[in-house]
């Protein structure tokens, strides 16, 4: 990157960020400032509420009023690399996202060869660093700002897929979106191996008393070997 970029940040939000995510969007900013080319702008937009079609729909006026360029998604339960947005930026690809796992167990992926038979692709499926999928997750999306100039409004809502009997996400809804109007949706598999999905796990006794038992068959096996 050699020419001046203008980067918003757009971080749909609720009450409150996670740890994790607030230290990431800190190297992220420090990288940014130290690496960028001279005259670039970093700007970092956050909508709080509960209904994230209508938060992203702000986020994107905002970023489009200011005059960015780029346009990146980062949901505030994401981890990344500081580097994301440089990398990202340098696949120089319309709309390009980060495949990652869902946070609820059964613990799928976010990225689908084909949605409407919810055909996930798996980190050890990718043949190349990016790929074109049927549709993403924008928990971490990187999108050049003509995309949403070219798309008719809303760009994002809530829908209702007949054939699976579901509701779909304004993630999903804006990707099918993007591609009948001419764009293709890509993912950069390189990245997605260095994002986690911040989730929400109960422990219990039995954790406790599995690791417990774990222990015990650990000593025993050292104990059996220096018999």
């Amino acid at each position: 990157m050699t020419q001046p970029i203008n980067l918003s940040i757009c971080i749909p939000a609720r009450d409150h960020v996670d740890a994790g995510f607030a230290h990431d969007l800190a190297t992220l900013s420090a990288h940014w400032y130290g690496a960028a080319p001279v005259g670039s702008k970093f700007n970092i937009h956050m909508v709080s509420g509960t209904l994230i079609a209508d938060q992203r729909q702000k986020l994107v006026k905002i970023a489009l009023k200011e005059g960015a360029d780029w346009i990146l998604f980062l949901d505030s339960d994401m981890r990344f690399p500081k580097s994301i947005a440089h990398r990202m930026i340098a696949n120089d690809l319309d709309i390009v996202a980060a495949n990652y796992a869902t946070r609820r167990m059964p613990t799928k992926t976010v990225a689908f060869s084909n949605f409407e038979k919810l055909e996930c692709i798996y980190l050890d499926d990718a043949q190349s660093r990016t790929q074109e999928v049927d549709a993403v997750g924008m928990g971490v999306m990187l999108i050049k700002a003509q995309v949403f100039k070219a798309l008719p409004q809303p760009w994002f809502q809530v829908g209702y897929a007949p054939k699976a009997g579901e509701y779909v996400g304004e993630d999903i809804y804006f990707c099918k979106l993007a591609q009948r109007h001419g764009f293709k949706v890509m993912i950069d598999n390189t990245v997605s191996a260095e994002v986690r999905h911040i989730g929400v796990f109960e422990f219990s006794h039995e954790h406790a008393e599995a690791e417990r038992d774990m222990d015990s068959m650990v000593m025993a096996e050292i104990e059996g070997a220096a018999a």
